[in-house]
């Protein structure tokens, strides 16, 4: 029995291996570069041992063609799993240089086995090393996979950022365009706009100067026209008390004529009140008439101005500049607004919470467009019949102003964005939006070194706050 062989490396198992081959009948072949060792998909039934040179594998795509899988070296075993298992070979083997051999059939190797225990453990080293490299290479190549999928993964979303970028890039050119061409059309609408409306502000002058000479001088007449045109502006909630306090003190009082009595003050009912008492109710519902004369004059008034303020802020804008600031009182501000947009706040239920203001040093126009801007988006928000909250208040260095709806809220994914000029929540329903309204009006607010802010009530609704500042 031979001796046993101390534990050797590749290279010497290979030559003692060859030596014992040869003990079989078997030599050492010599194959030129391009002889096919194993073919895909066929039996295989030859082990080759590589001594010297390279071979090549290959693996057949779906289309046909040859995709290089790997290279071997001396000491490599081709066709390991078939030889052992009968399988087809799963792979394509190409001498891709010259090579030196070792081939053993499966009669080659059972004689080995059977003769030479020595053989057995030559080739389970040479198995086991060839598996161990193969095992190795596939790690390997799993790694490299993945770093590979990783650099494409993040190339791909650095591609669809960039893609992303230039598609709102893109949007934002158009959209500023756009607002070029708006811009551009503004200015000549404020133009056009301008000559009628200072005719309509002379007419406004005229008629209101002219209309107590109508009356004799301190007649109730005359009284309740100009408290009529100086009558704050009162919320649902002021009219329906004061329509529970009228019909208490006047019972016999109709509720359409309660609802036209509602609007006035004290002072203007003490007037009608001799009337009232007798009865008199034709000619209290015609001096009602004079009372809300005065009043329609006065909200005629407030929003020809609003007009006049608007017209002056697109040609300023146009020429980038500053409106006037001066000392204003913010409750005067909310009590012109809700005069303008009382045609719209009619079918809501009006809540107003106004603190008693320190004066504030602003451009008016500007702030009125802002709460503008806010009501009109509450309206547009919440159902008629519910409720609008406006709530002021103060402390030592702020005042805010704050408008609440009862409508669904916003999506909370947009309570930053819904300032920008490219957004809006509105739908294809609502009466007018281009998404500028919020953003214009928080550039106005950051004008005043102020904030405008948007957030969500609890049990629904949306809450805007805008804050400015009292130096």
């Amino acid at each position: 029995m031979p001796d046993e062989l101390p534990d050797l490396t590749t290279t010497e198992a290979l030559e003692h291996l060859v030596r014992r081959a040869r003990g079989l009948g078997r030599e050492p072949e010599h194959l030129p570069a391009g002889t096919p060792l194993l073919h895909e998909g066929r039996i295989n039934r030859s082990l080759y041992i590589l001594l010297e040179g390279t071979a090549r594998q290959y693996k057949s795509d779906f289309r046909g063609g040859a995709i290089p899988v790997d290279f071997l070296g001396p000491g490599s075993l081709l066709g390991i799993l078939s030889f052992w298992t009968g399988q087809p070979a799963f792979t394509e083997s190409v001498a891709y240089t010259d090579l030196t051999v070792l081939r053993l059939d499966r009669d080659d190797f059972d004689r080995g086995v059977a003769r030479d225990p020595e053989f057995t453990r030559l080739t389970q080293q040479l198995f086991v090393s060839n598996l161990s490299d193969r095992y190795r290479r596939v790690v390997g190549l799993n790694l490299e996979v993945a770093g590979l999928t990783r650099e494409l993964e993040q190339e791909r979303n650095a591609l669809q950022d960039a893609i992303a970028d230039l598609r709102e890039t893109r949007n934002q050119l158009i959209h500023q365009e756009k607002l070029a061409v708006m811009g551009q059309l503004l200015a000549g609408i404020a133009h056009e706009i301008n000559n009628p409306s200072a005719a309509l502000m002379k007419s406004l002058e005229l008629v209101t100067r002219e209309m107590p000479n109508l009356f004799e001088e301190g007649s109730p007449e005359q009284r309740l026209f100009s408290a009529g045109f100086s009558a704050p502006y009162l919320s649902s909630e002021e009219s329906r008390e004061r329509m529970g306090e009228l019909q208490q003190r006047y019972p016999a009082l109709g509720r359409s004529l309660c609802r036209r009595l509602s609007r006035m003050n004290e002072e203007s009912l003490n007037v009608l009140d001799p009337d009232l008492r007798k009865g008199k109710l034709e000619t209290v519902a015609r001096r009602t008439g004079i009372f809300e004369i005065g009043t329609a004059l006065h909200g005629m008034t407030v929003a020809e101005e609003r007009i006049r303020r608007l017209v002056r802020s697109v040609k300023s804008y146009s020429r980038e500049e500053n409106q006037e600031s001066c000392s204003t009182h913010l409750e005067e501000c909310i009590r012109d607004t809700l005069t303008v947009l009382n045609h719209r706040l009619k079918h809501y239920n009006l809540r107003l919470e106004l603190a008693d203001l320190p004066a504030l040093h602003c451009c008016p126009g500007e702030i009125n467009q802002i709460i503008t801007n806010l009501l009109t988006n509450a309206c547009d928000a919440t159902e008629p019949g519910r409720t609008i909250t406006i709530r002021t208040g103060a402390s030592e260095e702020w005042v805010r102003v704050e408008v609440q709806d009862e409508g669904h809220g916003i999506p909370e994914e947009l309570l930053e964005s819904i300032f920008e000029s490219t957004v809006t929540t509105k739908s294809g329903g609502a009466d007018f939006g281009l998404g500028l309204g919020l953003a214009i009006s928080r550039e106005l607010a950051q004008k005043h070194q102020g904030t405008l802010t948007a957030s969500n009530v609890p049990g629904g609704g949306a809450l805007f706050r805008l804050e400015l500042p009292l130096w």
